[in-house]
C-alpha cells in the first residue's frame, strides 16, 4: 500500500489513439472553462446499453461518456460534480432515467463520507434528491423491472439496500452475507434481486420486502458474479473456483456446472435470448457458452487485464466489454469478431512536462507511460514502464533523453530511455540485507518524490518507512544508478524532494509540522530554510518551460492543459 499522501497524485488517464480498430475518441467534450485540452476521460468504471440499444454508455470518474454503438464516437459527457470515482450505474427498464452511486457533498457526524444513490435524468443530468445510507463506497446498482425501485450495494458494513425511486423511502435488507455484498442483479420479471458477497454463496431477496427467500451454495470459492437468465427461470453465477453453475430460480436448485478456463471471474451475462453466457475474468480472456449443448462456444481474445463489466446490445448483435487495461471492446456476438476498440480509460498518477514543452509524459496504473502532445492532447508513443507495478511518479532529465519512472511494489526507480524505453538503469533502495530487516521489523519501504539536479548527473529521491512514520532522502548517481549519498534518515515521512536552481541545496517537504527543510547537496549538512526555497510546483500543477501552458493532475481523474496568462516568476 502507498501512504495516504501518494494517493493525492492519483489522477486518470485515457489515449486518444487512432489504431485501424480503433475508434477516434474525443476527450475533448465538455471541456472546463478556460481548459484547452484534456488528457483523459476518467478511470473505466462500468459499461451498459441504452435499453433502446441506441448508445453505449461508460462510467468514469468525471462522469458518463455515451458513444454511438456502431462507430464507438464519443458523442456527449454527463457530469455531476459530485462524481469524483469511477460509479456504478444502471438504466431504468424505459431508458429515462439513470441510477448511480455518488460521494455526498454532507458527511455525517463524525466528519466522514457518506455516499448515497442519485436518480438521474438520463438527457438532462438532473438528479432527484440525494438518498443518504451509505457509509462506504457504493459497488452496484440495479433496478427492478418495472423501475420503481433501486437495489444498492456497498455502505456501512457492505450492506445492500432497497430504494423506492417513487417515495425515496428505503426498505433495509437484513445481511446474510458473513462478510458483506459485493454485487446486486435484479430478475427479470418481477421484484426479485440476487446478492453475492465475499462468501462463496448467492442469495435471493423479495424486491418489495427485502425478505430473504433462498440460499444457493455449492461453490468452493468465493461467488463473484451473477446473472439472470432472460425468461427469469435460472440463475447463473460464476465463482473464483474457475466454474458457472447453473440454478433453478424459482427452487435453488443447482442444474448443471460449466468449467469454465477464466480465472478469477468477475463478469457473467446472458445473451438476450438466453442460448449463450458470457463470462470474463482476471486474464482479459471472454468466453461464450452455449446454454442448450453446455459447450463452449468461442473464446474473445484482445483485453489484456482483468475483463470488469460485460453487456449484451439490446438486439443481441453485440458484446460490448470493459477491461482494466484501459478500453472497451465492441464484439460481433456471431463472428466473435472485434468491432470497435475504445482506447484509454486508464489512472494517471503522475505527469511530467518534457524540457522542450511539447510533451507531457504520463504514468499510470498498469505500469505503462504515455507520450502526449501538448498542442493537440493527442497520444504520440506508449511503452512499458514496469510490468510488474503501479506507476507512481515520473520525471525528465534535463536534457530530454531520459525519463525516471517510480513504481510500487519494487522499491525501484527505473531510468529508460524517453524516446524507445529501453532500460538503463536502476536505483535499487533495498538489497537482500535491507529486505530481510524490513521483514523482521514488519515495515514497508516504499519510494515518492524524485528529481534531477540541474545538470542531470544526480538524482534526489525521497522514502517512506510508513509503517514506522520514517522517511528518506537519497542521493544517486543518474548514469550508473548507484546510491552516492543519505542526505536524511528520520521521522516524517518525505512528500517533496527538488534540487535548488543553482544545484547546490536540497529541498524538501514532510511531515514535519508544514516545514520546509533544506540541505546541502555534497555534503549532507542541513541548513536554514531560505523564502526563496518554497517549493514554486508540485504534482498536481506543472508549468511548461517556456511558460506558456500549465498542466494540472486533478482528483477527478484528468489533466487538464490550460494557457498561460503571465509567464512564470522570475527567481
Amino acid at each position: 500500500m502507498k501512504t495516504s499522501f501518494l494517493f493525492l497524485f492519483t489522477a486518470i488517464i485515457v489515449s486518444v489513439c487512432s489504431l485501424p480498430s480503433t475508434a477516434q475518441d474525443n476527450p475533448q467534450i465538455g471541456l472546463p472553462e478556460n481548459a484547452i485540452a484534456r488528457i483523459g476521460k476518467g478511470d473505466l468504471g462500468e459499461v451498459h446499453f441504452s435499453p433502446d440499444g441506441s448508445q453505449l454508455a461508460i462510467s468514469t470518474s468525471i462522469g458518463i461518456w455515451f458513444h454511438d454503438p456502431q462507430t464507438g464516437k464519443a458523442l456527449e459527457l454527463l457530469q455531476r460534480p459530485n462524481i469524483r470515482y469511477p460509479f456504478p450505474f444502471a438504466f431504468s427498464p424505459d431508458g429515462n432515467r439513470i441510477g448511480i452511486g455518488v460521494r455526498a457533498k454532507r458527511r455525517n457526524a463524525s466528519g466522514s463520507s457518506r455516499y448515497s444513490v442519485e436518480v438521474w435524468n438520463a438527457n438532462t443530468g438532473e438528479a432527484k434528491k440525494m438518498r443518504l445510507g451509505h457509509l462506504r463506497g457504493i459497488k452496484s446498482i440495479v433496478f427492478s423491472p418495472d423501475g420503481n425501485y433501486v437495489a444498492s450495494v456497498g455502505g456501512f458494513s457492505n450492506t445492500a439496500r432497497l430504494w423506492n425511486t417513487q417515495t425515496g423511502k428505503s426498505i433495509s435488507i437484513r445481511r446474510m452475507h458473513p462478510k458483506g455484498f459485493n454485487l446486486v442483479v435484479s430478475a427479470l420479471d418481477g421484484p426479485i434481486f440476487a446478492t453475492v458477497g465475499d462468501d462463496n454463496a448467492a442469495y435471493l431477496w423479495d424486491g418489495k420486502t427485502g425478505n430473504h427467500k433462498i440460499t444457493l451454495t455449492g461453490h468452493r470459492k468465493q461467488v463473484s458474479c451473477v446473472a439472470y437468465s432472460p425468461d427469469s427461470k435460472t440463475i447463473a453465477t460464476g465463482s473464483s473456483d474457475r466454474t458457472i453453475r447453473l440454478w433453478d430460480a424459482t427452487t435453488g436448485t443447482h442444474q448443471t456446472t460449466l468449467a469454465s478456463a477464466v480465472g478469477g471471474m468477475r463478469s457473467l451475462v446472458y445473451s438476450p435470448d438466453g442460448d449463450t453466457i458470457v463470462c470474463g475474468g482476471r486474464n482479459g480472456s471472454v468466453q461464450l457458452w452455449d446454454t442448450q449443448t453446455l459447450k463452449l462456444k468461442s473464446t474473445l481474445t484482445g483485453h489484456t487485464a482483468r475483463v470488469k463489466s460485460i453487456v449484451y446490445a439490446p438486439d443481441g448483435n453485440t458484446i460490448a466489454t470493459a477491461s482494466s487495461d484501459g478500453t472497451v471492446r465492441l464484439w460481433d456476438a456471431e463472428t466473435g469478431k472485434s468491432k470497435v476498440t475504445l482506447t484509454g480509460y486508464m489512472r494517471v498518477n503522475a505527469a511530467a512536462y518534457s524540457p522542450d514543452g511539447k510533451t507531457i509524459v504520463t504514468g499510470n496504473q498498469d505500469g505503462k507511460v504515455h507520450f502526449w502532445d501538448v498542442s493537440t492532447a493527442s497520444l504520440k508513443n506508449t511503452f512499458t514502464g514496469d510490468k510488474n507495478g503501479i506507476i507512481f511518479n515520473i520525471t525528465y532529465s534535463p536534457d530530454g533523453k531520459t525519463i525516471a519512472v517510480v513504481s510500487s511494489y519494487n522499491d525501484q526507480v527505473l531510468l529508460r530511455d524517453a524516446k524507445t524505453g529501453k532500460h538503463k538503469a536502476t536505483l535499487a533502495h533495498v538489497g537482500l540485507i535491507d529486505t530481510i530487516f524490513l521483514l523482521l521489523q514488519n515495515r514497508e519501504y516504499e519510494i515518492g518524490p524524485i528529481a534531477y539536479s540541474p545538470d542531470g548527473n544526480t538524482i534526489v529521491t525521497g522514502g517512506d518507512y510508513y509503517t514506522v512514520e520514517k522517511g528518506t532522502v537519497y542521493l544517486w548517481n543518474a548514469n550508473t544508478g548507484k546510491r552516492k549519498r543519505v542526505i536524511f534518515k528520520g521521522p516524517g515521512a518525505v512528500w517533496t524532494v527538488v534540487f535548488s536552481k543553482d544545484g547546490k541545496r536540497i529541498i524538501a517537504t514532510g511531515d514535519w509540522k508544514n516545514e520546509v527543510r533544506v540541505w546541502h547537496a555534497e555534503t549532507g549538512k542541513e541548513l536554514t530554510p531560505t523564502p526563496a526555497d518554497t517549493p514554486g510546483s508540485s504534482k498536481w500543477l506543472l508549468h511548461s518551460p517556456d511558460g506558456t501552458t500549465a498542466a494540472r493532475v486533478n482528483q477527478d481523474g484528468t489533466v487538464l492543459i490550460r494557457k498561460r496568462e503571465t509567464t512564470l516568476r522570475k527567481e
